[in-house]
């Protein structure tokens, strides 16, 4: 998003005239305005400029924001201080750790499908992804999904590989996930 609107902002500035033109491109994004300026210098150089809700940010900052990677402990930082920053922190119980060892027994969902019993549990997987705006290079994100067990055996799940990024991702994401793939079997 944040390279379309350089890239309108940089037509803008082609088609003004003068040493010290500027242009400036706008839209709303997550409650708020995202705006990207440019201008040229004396030497004719371009640099950019950018801001969140009229808050001036660096370049890095603002793709942060905007990242929809929920498990990026990056961006989970800076979208923290953002929110603080604005005054919208909520007080948040201290946690445990959660230990995958024994949540299956507990979170374990049952499906039946064609008088065969099913049970997806959820597991946690080491993942190497790639930031969804390119704010940081890929990195190594705790991610959970579910594996598929049948007669106390496992059939399915653990880690499969983007198509479109190359890299690992949970097999099957969600419990709807799980449901498509076994009604698929079942056929």
């Amino acid at each position: 998003m944040i390279e379309q609107m350089e890239e309108q902002a940089s037509l803008q500035l082609a088609a003004s005239t003068g040493m010290r033109a500027s242009a400036c491109i706008s839209s709303s994004l997550k409650g708020g305005v995202v705006e990207v300026r440019t201008r040229r210098l004396k030497g004719g150089k371009q640099v950019f400029g950018y801001s969140f809700c009229s808050v001036r940010l660096e370049r890095s900052v603002l793709l942060q924001l905007l990242c929809p990677e929920a498990a990026c402990p990056h961006c989970k930082r800076t979208q923290a201080q953002w929110r603080a920053f604005r005054g919208q922190v909520a007080p948040v119980p201290p946690q445990t750790r959660e230990s995958f060892q024994f949540r299956h027994l507990v979170e374990e969902v049952t499906i039946e499908v064609a008088e065969r019993t099913y049970f997806a549990r959820p597991a946690a997987f080491q993942c190497l992804s790639p930031c969804p705006v390119n704010a940081h290079p890929p990195m190594v994100i705790r991610k959970t999904g579910w594996d598929v067990f049948a007669n106390g055996r496992y059939l399915a799940g653990g880690l499969t590989t983007n198509a479109d990024t190359g890299m690992s991702e949970p097999l099957f994401a969600t419990v709807a996930a799980v449901r498509t793939w076994i009604n698929k079997q079942s056929i």
